[in-house]
């Protein structure tokens, strides 16, 4: 792999710096202008918002009103009492109407489509309007249309101005009161039918100077999420397009405010959004904008910016390559020094030719190489004194295995010996029982020979390697005290170095000779696995568990198994509880020993 010099990491760091810099300012601007601009889009879509809500209330605010003056009029009463007559002339009815202030409701700039006048027997006329007084035409029937009946119902049961919401099958709204006589009960009732035109009219009117661009539109929706208005997108949307933006949501709930959303064409928009308050009717209204049309102005000042940053990251470069240069030559003179003393020659002195932090480093590195110098005569020293440290280790070993065998296997063969002389003396009786006696002497003594070579080499362990060895350990340790040993291994003993093989036997042998010893435990899991460059061991046991703070290290094997995990370079965990028992968890990396 090819080597960065000091002198391009230097440019490196300079140009990042400025790169940096470059960001952070540009970013600070970008996002503020972002900011401000969404702010005062927001701004202006809340003052749409505002004067479309102010006018679609205002509206229904005098269509009420239109709807009291006719209940009070002369001429509605006297159609009623036509109506109760039963005199059903359309002539008559027309007549009543020719110059009346009914038929000016009625011609008055398209807001309504027709009057009705119903009187308590369900009798009804008809006032269809029309552009001219005098061709206003009306007609009687009897009541058989639905949404009639039940704005008609619910005026009789409160006697309040009704306002019936727009259907799917109905694209009308109705507002209708009761006319009432002189004792305030109730003659009959008049109903207006405002057509979804009217309100069209209101909100449907886009033009590149009234603050909505080629993108922004404002429009009603109501509490199932419909549309009351058409869309600047799509035709027909009233009772057709369903509107689920969080918008919508938040204004149903009553609350006013401005986020960016996903409208019902699936584009991302700034939206402001409110309920509007007409008695009746359960509508909210919304104004919105394309986020990619607001955002124009915006990206343009980042393309700006891109480019500003550019100028100024090539000028950081040109600049950073000449400082760096001037910095790096003392440098390189030291690199030349280091790779001298790399190959043994502890005699390099540089001359210190400025008082500056490289000075300081010149200064430092003559020191360095004295030092290595001493460091070199002490290391020599430092093998003698280990070397000897070997010899003295396999010296003390061979001690204790020559105690071992002096108390173990010479007092057994003694024994031996003495049996035999006695059965050699003894009547024949006497001599076969010795015999038997010596036999068994005999046996312990093989075993007990058997005991010392498995310590110092399970033959399973040289033989099969780490995994045969572990299994059967795992049995032995069953068959001798009954603790069950659940062992499962999943590792590729070809990647292990052996004697790391017999330190992790070693490990694992303590582990259990201590649970054994000390946990008065039942069962105990075995697991060694390799993933990657790790071989995991972990011992767990179900036992009475140690406080591992106040327990003392050295009397139940924890040392020497922290000490054979040291010597790999590897990490060990104790977790122990009186409830869950006893758990080691040991990872040493796999590495190539020599």
């Amino acid at each position: 792999m090819n080597r960065i010099s000091i002198t391009e990491k230097l440019i490196l760091y300079f140009v990042s710096l400025g790169i940096v810099v470059i960001v952070i300012i540009g970013s600070y601007s970008y996002f503020f202008t972002k900011k401000a601009l969404l702010s005062r889009t927001f701004d202006q879509l809340t003052s749409l918002r505002l004067e479309k809500k102010n006018r679609i209330e205002q509206f229904f605010t005098d269509r009420e009103r239109d709807i009291t003056i006719i209940s009070k009029s002369e001429e509605a009463k006297k159609i009623i009492e036509i109506l109760n007559a039963k005199i059903l002339s359309t002539d008559k009815i027309n007549k009543q109407l020719f110059n009346s202030n009914l038929n000016k409701f009625l011609s008055n700039d398209g807001y309504y489509q027709k009057l009705y006048l119903i009187n308590q027997t369900d009798y009804l006329c008809t006032i269809r309007s029309s552009p001219t007084i005098q061709s206003n035409q009306s007609d009687y029937s009897v009541l058989t249309n639905q949404n009639l009946k039940n704005i008609c119902d619910e005026i009789k049961r409160t006697k309040q101005t009704i306002i019936q919401d727009l259907s799917k099958s109905n694209l009308l709204i109705y507002i209708g009161t009761a006319i009432l006589d002189d004792n305030k009960n109730i003659e009959g009732i008049v109903v207006l039918e405002i057509p979804v035109t009217a309100i069209n009219k209101i909100m449907f009117g886009y033009s590149k100077n009234n603050g909505l661009g080629e993108s922004g539109e404002t429009y009603l929706v109501g509490n199932d999420s419909l549309m009351r208005s058409n869309s600047r997108f799509k035709e027909n949307a009233v009772f057709n397009i369903k509107v689920a933006s969080e918008s919508v949501k938040h204004a149903l709930r009553g609350e006013t405010g401005n986020k960016i959303v996903r409208d019902y064409r699936n584009v991302s928009c700034l939206s402001s959004f409110s309920n509007v308050d007409i008695k009746g009717l359960n509508w909210v209204i919304l104004a919105e904008i394309n986020e990619q049309e607001a955002m124009i102005p915006v990206n343009s000042i980042r393309n700006s910016i891109l480019l500003l940053s550019l100028i100024i990251a090539a000028s950081v470069f040109i600049v950073a390559y000449f400082v760096s240069k001037r910095i790096s030559l003392p440098i390189k003179k030291l690199q030349k020094a280091s790779e001298q003393i790399s190959i043994g020659n502890y005699n390099i002195k540089l001359n210190v030719s400025s008082s500056d932090e490289i000075g300081l480093l010149t200064e430092a590195f003559n020191n360095m190489s004295l030092q290595l110098k001493k460091q070199s005569i002490e290391i020599e020293e430092e093998k003698t004194k280990r070397l000897r440290s070997i010899i003295d280790g396999q010296e003390m070993e061979r001690q204790r295995l020559s105690r071992d065998m002096h108390d173990s296997l010479g007092q057994s063969l003694l024994a031996v010996k003495m049996k035999l002389e006695h059965a050699k003396n003894s009547k024949t009786e006497k001599s076969q029982e010795l015999i038997i006696e010596t036999q068994e002497l005999l046996r312990n003594t093989i075993n007990e020979i058997k005991n010392i070579s498995n310590d110092l080499m399970p033959p399973v362990l040289e033989a099969f390697g780490i995994e045969k060895g572990l299994q059967n350990l795992c049995k032995t340790t069953t068959s001798n005290t009954g603790i069950e040993i659940d062992f499962l291994a999943d590792i590729d003993e070809s990647e292990i170095d052996p004697r790391l093989q017999i330190y992790l036997y070693r490990i694992s042998q303590e582990a259990i000779n201590n649970i054994t010893k000390h946990s008065n435990a039942s069962h105990v899991k075995l697991n060694l696995s390799g993933y990657a460059e790790f071989i995991f061991l972990s011992i767990a046991d179900n036992g009475k568990g140690f406080d591992i703070e106040n327990i003392d290290m050295k009397s139940n094997g924890i040392a020497n198994i922290k000490e054979r995990v040291k010597l790999f370079k590897g990490e060990v965990t104790f977790c122990s509880s009186a409830e869950n028992g006893t758990q080691i968890d040991i990872k040493i990396p796999i590495i190539k020993y020599e």
